[in-house]
């Protein structure tokens, strides 16, 4: 009898270990399934960030594939302000007087190379709010030789982009500052362009 007991009172201790662990079993999968609302909010924040960052991967690399598909057209235009970089530093000599009609010329394409190297290389929309170069109210021989020598340094600037080595590039630094000097680029060429041809005109006056 006494036997018997014991096998009863340990059947009844098993059962109730069982019953305890398939209870715990039962609340973590329900806890599981009914996340509470602050892993509920962590989850949707999770899965956000990974929508966001396969997007800008995907960006990158769509941005990349256009510039190689793009390939000629860029490397025109890219060789081509280099070619009109040189011709207007030549105009820099002091015993001699600016070209303002060739120079309005040579400016004027070089914006149009310029914006469309931008559209081809894709890059991102810069911020045109940062202080930089600033229009003169006076307009002279001297302040258009100071413009042309801040176009020289962005243009050197440009040219030695790495972007220009390898047009898969995505590195977030680079692509940056490509964009800041090509904005500056245009901006300076149409710059150059207004005042050449305002000064042109008082020339031939």
């Amino acid at each position: 009898m006494s036997n018997w007991r014991r096998i009863a009172t340990g059947s009844t201790v098993l059962f109730c270990v069982l019953l305890t662990v398939f209870a715990a079993a039962v609340v973590a999968r329900s806890q599981t399934r009914y996340p509470g609302p602050e892993a509920r909010e962590n989850n949707r924040s999770m899965d956000e960030y990974d929508r966001t960052l396969n997007r800008m991967k995907n960006d990158a690399k769509a941005a990349s594939e256009r510039r190689r598909n793009l390939f000629p057209q860029i490397n025109e235009d890219f060789q081509r302000i280099q070619v009109i970089h040189n011709e207007i530093v030549r105009m820099l000599q002091p015993d001699k007087g600016l070209n303002y009609d060739r120079l309005a010329d040579l400016t004027g394409d070089m914006k149009k190379r310029g914006a469309r190297l931008r559209e081809n290389l894709a890059l991102p929309e810069g911020d045109r709010n940062e202080p930089g170069h600033t229009q003169s109210d006076a307009i002279d021989e001297a302040h258009i030789k100071k413009t042309i020598a801040d176009l020289h340094d962005v243009i050197v600037s440009f040219v030695a982009n790495p972007i220009f080595k390898n047009l898969g590039v995505v590195d977030a630094k680079v692509v940056d500052a490509a964009t800041k000097d090509l904005d500056n680029m245009i901006d300076l060429s149409d710059e150059i362009k207004k005042e050449s041809k305002v000064l042109g005109k008082s020339a031939k006056n």
